[in-house]
């Protein structure tokens, strides 16, 4: 019956249709299915081979930046950033910005290599952006050009001309050199079978940056900002320009060797910036050394200051310079020598008031950009017009006392850097020592002026009073005291109200005062008659505290008159209006004046004796002829006793004139030659302490170095030696990878596959870097050996 009814089914036509449409459905799904399936196997296989591309130009750019040598120019290394991100990822490099972490602003280096190939930049961007940016900007991300142009959107001139398709299409098949790579299911390394030409590089630089840069500045209106960070502490941004598809996840697989491409820029601007600062120090080195050969040749000269101002304004490159003096009695600070000043007429300043005045006060340098935007400045527009902008002064200090300041002016804006302060305050301590020599030497001339001066006074002078009058007046003005006073002793040894008194109008006049008992014990228990010099007349004094201080007295200095073998008084000085520490030559000169003074005193009272004999002889010889011619044998005998003793007075007047006359000379003769030698004994003295010092300075500049050379050493042998300990490692890795790639530990899915050639691929990008790592080691190594001689 079951048989039957299949019968009667075939044969009934319904049916047949039926079973028709069933079959061509069940036909057409499995066509739909098979054409589904080859369509989405040719996506996969399509999506695997464009990864697989991907993953080609990926490690052909990590490849490229491998071989980017390491450079000392920092715009080759920019260029080669730019080269290569053009090359394998389309996107346009406006601009390469660099500085330091300290740096307020970021520099175009991509500029700098279109100068240095003879073309001009024609990015459109400025040449330095500031270095906040960097901050605002963490991570890479598109901003609108006004960002970094300085203009809005609608500035931004957009070409209607189309660019060119270098410039634009990505490669699908990179090549090296012009030769296509061919593509392989093996490791990247095995697929790159050439090397770029560096110099070749270098030969199309020029080009290929006015290529496209200009165009792709005009045509974009956004760009995309790559911040960077590299050893040494140098970091930047890349800018290149933004069009549909490129953003910053295109950037993502190119990070790791895009790193390392920066840290070659980093390694080159570390390189240029140690470059500059060994020659900007050589060339310190040399400016200082021809500043010293040219002091040594002017301590001869009689006024060498204008000169030495004029050397001080090339030994800091500045435009001016002028030295000023502090005047102590007054509380000012005078202009005494300018160079290059538009106006050399400035007037005295109150220390602590203007530039010049708050350096004399303060005693440290000051460094100023904008000198007349100070406020200390008191002429703003004056200073401005002599040509004053930047100012740097430093004071001229010797032995803790501030004898004057030094400065430099620039007439534009300038940062001084702390060389150029070094080099002004080395400059300023030799100064200050040859000012200090030449303030000694006009004082000894002056002192010596003065005693030569006295000496023919008194030989003119036939008063004690006239005498004592002249030497306090000469005392007074050589040693610059604030009052001197001779005080008289009696015959009992008692101290006699003073009657002969120089002072200065600040200084209390001592004229009557009586001394006590205590001043002439003080005087005669000095070593042979040596003078008695206190520096601190508040803690001890020859006068007693009360009289010291009743007059003023800050220090003192007291030196005993002895006539015929006797003290009978002393010549005492004050100085009333600072504590003063008294110089050897200032005491000799005192002992001088008063030895010089008991000699004509004992001079005057020979002459005061020869003159009462001879008139007591004449008086007899009156009373004689008054007695008659009883006695004519008596009166002949006193007359020619009275011209014996008038021919005897006439020969001592004369010796004592001739031997007036050569102590005279013997002293200036002898002042001269001591002034002399002791110039020459203290300059010799200065040379050798600076030859000294700059010995010691030498000697710890090359330790210093000979320390830092051994530092780096042991870092470069460090890292070659981590570097190889790293390489060995991943050696097996390698070898493990490329294994289970060969299928030698089974067959594996197109996932396994893919996964383990990524493992290949990063651990061949991290030998890359070891690599890279050793050999800036090894070369860092020998660059910081000591050359044979060295």
């Amino acid at each position: 019956m079951f048989s039957a009814l299949i019968q009667s089914n075939f044969t009934n036509s319904t049916t047949i249709t039926a079973a028709l449409i069933v079959l061509v459905l069940a036909v057409g799904l499995m066509v739909f299915l098979f054409v589904r399936s080859s369509m989405q196997r040719r996506e996969r296989e399509a999506h695997v081979r464009e990864r697989m591309s991907e993953m080609e130009r990926e490690a052909q750019f990590a490849a490229a930046a491998d071989r980017v040598p390491t450079t000392r120019n920092p715009g080759y290394a920019a260029l080669q950033i730019a080269t290569l991100l053009r090359e394998y990822t389309s996107m346009r490099v406006l601009a390469v910005y660099a500085g330091g972490a300290s740096d307020s602003v970021l520099r175009d280096v991509l500029a700098r290599a279109d100068q240095e190939g003879g073309s001009p930049p024609d990015s459109g961007l400025p040449e330095s952006v500031p270095a906040s940016l960097l901050t605002q900007q963490s991570r890479p991300g598109v901003v609108s050009l006004s960002a970094i142009a300085g203009q809005s959107s609608g500035d931004a001139s957009v070409i209607d001309e189309p660019l060119p398709a270098t410039a634009v299409d990505a490669p699908s098949n990179p090549a090296v050199d012009g030769q296509p790579v061919e593509q392989t299911e093996g490791p990247v390394e095995d697929s790159v079978k050439e090397r770029v030409d560096v110099a070749q590089l270098e030969e199309n630089q020029p080009s290929l940056r006015n290529g496209y840069q200009a165009s792709a500045v005009r045509s974009a209106e956004t760009v995309l900002l790559l911040p960077w960070h590299g050893p040494f502490a140098w970091n930047g941004l890349i800018v290149t320009a933004a069009h549909p598809g490129i953003g910053p996840e295109l950037v993502e697989p190119y990070r790791v060797p895009l790193e390392r491409l920066t840290d070659r820029l980093a390694v080159a601007l570390e390189f240029e910036q140690t470059d500059a600062l060994g020659e900007a120090h050589d060339q310190r080195a040399a400016r200082t050394t021809e500043f010293s050969r040219f002091l040594i040749s002017c301590l001869d000269a009689p006024f060498p200051i204008d000169a030495i101002v004029r050397e001080v304004t090339r030994l800091v490159s500045s435009d001016s310079a002028a030295l000023w003096r502090i005047d102590g009695a007054n509380g000012m600070v005078r202009m005494v020598a300018a160079h290059g000043l538009s106006s050399s007429e400035f007037l005295p300043l109150p220390v602590g008031q203007g530039l010049s005045g708050s350096v004399a006060q303060s005693g440290s340098v000051l460094a100023i950009e904008d000198a007349p935007s100070d406020p200390r400045c008191i002429f703003p527009r004056e200073a401005r017009e002599s040509g004053i902008v930047a100012y740097l002064g430093t004071p001229l200090a010797s032995n803790g006392q501030t004898l004057g300041v030094i400065e430099v002016h620039c007439a534009n804006r300038r940062s001084w850097s702390e060389s150029d302060q070094r080099a002004l305050r080395s400059a300023a301590s030799v100064i200050a020592e040859l000012i200090k020599c030449t303030d000694a030497r006009g004082n000894r001339l002056r002192v010596e002026s003065a005693y030569l001066g006295l000496s023919e006074s008194l030989q003119e002078l036939r008063s004690a009073e006239e005498v004592k009058e002249a030497v306090v007046e000469v005392l007074g003005h050589a040693l610059a005291a604030s009052r001197v006073i001779i005080v008289e002793f009696n015959d009992n040894d008692q101290p006699q109200p003073v009657k002969q008194e120089y002072r200065q109008p600040n200084a209390k006049t001592a004229l009557g005062t009586t001394f006590l008992q205590s001043l002439v014990g003080a005087v005669a228990a000095s070593v042979s008659g040596q003078p008695v010099a206190i520096s601190n007349s508040r803690e001890q004094s020859l006068a007693g505290p009360d009289a010291a201080a009743e007059l003023g007295v800050l220090s003192e200095l007291a030196a005993p008159i002895r006539v015929e073998g006797k003290t009978c008084g002393i010549v005492y000085i004050h100085q009333c209006d600072r504590v003063r520490e008294w110089e050897p030559d200032e005491i000799e000169f005192a002992e001088r004046v008063v030895r010089q003074l008991s000699l004509s005193l004992s001079n005057l009272v020979a002459l005061q004796t020869a003159f009462g004999e001879a008139q007591q002889a004449r008086d007899e010889a009156k009373r004689a002829a008054a007695l008659g011619r009883e006695a004519p044998a008596r009166i002949s005998e006193l007359e020619h006793k009275l011209a014996s003793i008038e021919s005897v007075l006439a020969q001592s007047r004369s010796t004592e004139e001739q031997a007036r006359a050569m102590l005279a000379r013997a002293s200036a003769l002898e002042a001269k030659a001591r002034a002399e030698a002791d110039v020459s004994r203290r300059v010799e003295d200065e040379v050798k302490q600076q030859l000294e010092r700059a010995q010691v300075e030498q000697k710890q500049a090359q330790g210093s170095a000979q320390q830092l050379l051994e530092i780096n050493r042991l870092k470069s042998e460090f890292i070659v030696n981590a570097g190889h300990e790293m390489e060995a490692s991943l050696q097996s890795v390698l070898g493990l990878a490329e294994l289970l790639e060969r299928g030698s530990y089974g067959n594996l899915t197109t996932e396994q596959r893919e996964a383990v050639h990524g493992i290949y691929s990063w651990a061949r990008r991290i030998k890359s870097d070891i690599d890279w790592l050793v050999e800036y080691g090894s070369a860092r190594s020998r660059r910081l050996e000591p050359k044979d001689g060295s």
